[in-house]
Protein backbone atom coordinates (compact mmCIF):
# COMPACT_ATOMS: atom_id res chain seq x y z
CA UNK A 1 0.00 0.00 0.00
CA UNK A 2 2.96 2.28 0.55
CA UNK A 3 3.63 4.76 -2.27
CA UNK A 4 6.22 7.19 -3.26
CA UNK A 5 5.37 10.86 -2.28
CA UNK A 6 6.21 11.80 -6.15
CA UNK A 7 3.56 9.67 -7.29
CA UNK A 8 0.03 10.59 -8.13
CA UNK A 9 -1.40 7.28 -7.86
CA UNK A 10 -2.34 5.48 -4.46
CA UNK A 11 -2.91 1.63 -4.10
CA UNK A 12 -6.03 1.36 -1.84
CA UNK A 13 -6.51 -1.60 0.19
CA UNK A 14 -8.87 -3.18 -1.77
CA UNK A 15 -6.75 -3.24 -4.94
CA UNK A 16 -8.28 -0.13 -6.56
CA UNK A 17 -5.76 2.76 -7.33
CA UNK A 18 -6.54 6.68 -6.61
CA UNK A 19 -5.54 9.62 -8.85
CA UNK A 20 -4.28 12.42 -6.46
CA UNK A 21 -7.71 14.53 -7.97
CA UNK A 22 -10.04 11.20 -6.11
CA UNK A 23 -10.63 9.82 -9.12
CA UNK A 24 -10.86 6.04 -8.85
CA UNK A 25 -9.97 3.02 -10.75
CA UNK A 26 -10.70 -0.72 -10.25
CA UNK A 27 -9.85 -3.82 -12.37
CA UNK A 28 -12.01 -6.66 -13.39
CA UNK A 29 -8.92 -8.86 -13.84
CA UNK A 30 -9.23 -8.20 -17.63
CA UNK A 31 -9.47 -4.41 -17.77
CA UNK A 32 -8.94 -1.42 -15.65
CA UNK A 33 -12.12 0.94 -15.36
CA UNK A 34 -13.26 4.06 -13.08
CA UNK A 35 -15.79 3.06 -10.30
CA UNK A 36 -19.57 3.84 -11.35
CA UNK A 37 -19.12 6.71 -8.75
CA UNK A 38 -15.58 7.92 -10.29
CA UNK A 39 -17.39 7.64 -13.73
CA UNK A 40 -20.22 9.84 -12.71
CA UNK A 41 -18.06 12.34 -10.77
CA UNK A 42 -15.82 12.48 -13.77
CA UNK A 43 -18.43 13.35 -16.48
CA UNK A 44 -19.82 15.82 -14.30
CA UNK A 45 -16.63 17.63 -13.46
CA UNK A 46 -15.57 17.43 -17.10
CA UNK A 47 -18.48 17.95 -19.05
CA UNK A 48 -20.72 20.15 -16.71
CA UNK A 49 -18.25 22.39 -14.83
CA UNK A 50 -15.42 22.39 -17.32
CA UNK A 51 -17.39 22.41 -20.45
CA UNK A 52 -15.57 19.32 -22.19
CA UNK A 53 -17.70 17.54 -25.08
CA UNK A 54 -18.43 14.29 -24.62
CA UNK A 55 -15.51 13.31 -27.18
CA UNK A 56 -12.87 15.51 -25.07
CA UNK A 57 -14.18 13.87 -21.82
CA UNK A 58 -14.01 10.78 -22.96
CA UNK A 59 -10.74 10.65 -24.20
CA UNK A 60 -9.07 12.35 -20.93
CA UNK A 61 -10.91 9.12 -18.66
CA UNK A 62 -8.81 6.81 -21.29
CA UNK A 63 -5.92 8.79 -20.97
CA UNK A 64 -6.11 8.23 -16.95
CA UNK A 65 -7.32 5.16 -16.97
CA UNK A 66 -4.26 3.99 -18.91
CA UNK A 67 -2.01 5.86 -17.09
CA UNK A 68 -3.47 4.37 -13.56
CA UNK A 69 -3.54 1.02 -14.83
CA UNK A 70 0.04 1.00 -16.49
CA UNK A 71 1.09 2.44 -12.79
CA UNK A 72 -0.71 -0.78 -11.16
CA UNK A 73 0.34 -2.92 -13.03
CA UNK A 74 4.07 -2.06 -14.12
CA UNK A 75 5.09 -1.58 -11.16
CA UNK A 76 5.68 2.45 -11.61
CA UNK A 77 5.38 2.97 -7.91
Amino acid sequence: MPTTQNSIWTRLPNGNVMHCSGLELESNGNSWQMTPASGFDFSVFTMMEQGLSVEEAKGLAELLIWQGATWATTGLH
